[in-house]
């Protein structure tokens, strides 16, 4: 294989559309009658899923635990009592219902369960040794992507760090992507995952791991979500601008991991740790000044991303169509109520170097057009502050 081919991968089989949800039962029935359902302490009850759920599983027989304790961002330890739990009880199929945090500790769930260690080593950069058990996610947030991404994001709180366990084994042998699940979520949230929606539309699309394939699928994600971010954030109940969301974040996960992120997811991690900012808040608030300071280096596919968010480029050289790509995306951010400043989050100016010294690890710092070292991070979050 020659040193420049990219490839693309994508084991997980996606079931869409409205009301899909309800195929549950039968697609965990497939792979044994013992499943560990994984999801948060309340939304899920409210909205009144959670036990449609338990009843459709119920109905078919399959014995489910319920471990309903993710709360926030998950750490090692959260998700090694989620393994110890499945493991003891022999579980054949783990469900994640939720957010990216309940997805991402379902996909951990199910791909360490089978392993010989415990988190920690995993987490560490042990390889993953053994083939997980299946794993279906169902997102009910328009953000992360990670029903469809081949990584989970843990924190471990005695390193200090905050950071994604990754293998082949953390995708999900099935997704099942409702756009009537999202129909609850708050604005705030709306925002928070939809600013990373649309963050992990543009990078992948711009970074130097893009191919033909995941510029398909991010040019769609990034027409999508432009078009609906707001629209949802406003009116909730829009099925149709919850379905380009939830559809548009789908698509941004299938490019990102296979074409990766770029400099705003950089140090996202880092700042989300130090200071316990929804991670869609940060990747939203950096994305124009990682698009302004990398411009130069990819005009045209700025210019792209420009036209594919509305703006009319014809006539235009392509580095004032990228410009006006950037104000509109700020233009966006503003209008679901997203901060300008990392400041107006309790970031301070002294803590810069911490920040920068734990994220230059980043292979995203490398994926993005414009590679970044320590000095373009310190002028990026500088001009952020």
């Amino acid at each position: 294989m020659g040193a420049t081919s990219k490839q693309f991968c994508l084991p997980t089989h996606v079931i869409t559309g409205l009301g899909c949800v309800s195929q549950l039962a039968d697609v965990v029935a497939r792979y044994g009658q013992c499943a560990l359902l994984v999801c948060g302490r309340r939304a899920l009850r409210s909205s009144g899923a959670l036990e449609r759920a338990l009843r459709d599983l119920q109905l078919r027989r399959i014995l489910t635990i319920l471990h309903d304790c993710v709360q926030g961002e998950p750490t090692l330890a959260a998700v090694q009592a989620a393994v110890n739990l499945a493991r003891q009880e022999s579980v054949q199929i783990v469900i994640g219902i939720g957010g990216g945090s309940a997805m991402d500790v379902a996909k951990a769930v199910a791909a360490l369960s089978t392993q010989s260690g415990g988190v920690r080593e995993y987490h560490g950069g042990r390889a993953l040794e053994n083939a997980g058990l299946p794993c279906v996610t169902v997102p009910t947030t328009a953000g992360t992507g990670s029903e469809v991404t081949s990584n989970a994001v843990l924190t471990d709180p005695e390193r200090g760090i905050k950071e994604s366990l990754r293998g082949s084994q953390l995708f999900a042998r099935v997704a099942i992507v409702d756009p009537e699940l999202t129909l609850s979520l708050p604005p705030a949230l709306t925002a928070s995952s939809g600013a990373d929606a649309l963050c992990q539309a543009i990078e992948p699309f711009v970074g130097v791991g893009a191919q033909p394939i995941t510029d398909a699928l991010a040019a769609q994600a990034i027409q999508r979500i432009g078009r609906s971010l707001v629209r949802a954030y406003q009116t909730g109940s829009d099925l149709a601008a919850r379905s380009d969301m939830l559809y548009g974040s789908l698509l941004a996960g299938m490019a990102l991991s296979n074409a990766r992120l770029g400099g705003a997811h950089g140090p996202a991690h880092a700042l989300g740790y130090l200071y316990h900012i929804p991670h869609g808040v940060i990747s939203g608030l950096l994305l124009p000044h990682v698009m302004e300071y990398s411009l130069e280096w990819a005009p045209e596919k700025y210019a792209q991303v420009a036209r594919l968010l509305g703006v009319e480029t014809d006539g235009l050289p392509s580095i004032t169509a990228a410009k006006r790509g950037i104000e509109t995306v700020q233009s966006i951010l503003q209008h679901i109520g997203i901060p300008e400043h990392l400041a107006d989050l309790g970031v301070r100016r002294e803590d810069l170097p911490t920040l920068i010294d734990k994220s230059l690890s980043s292979s995203n710092l490398k994926n993005n057009p414009r590679p970044l070292g320590a000095e373009d991070l310190h002028t990026i979050l500088e001009r952020a502050l």
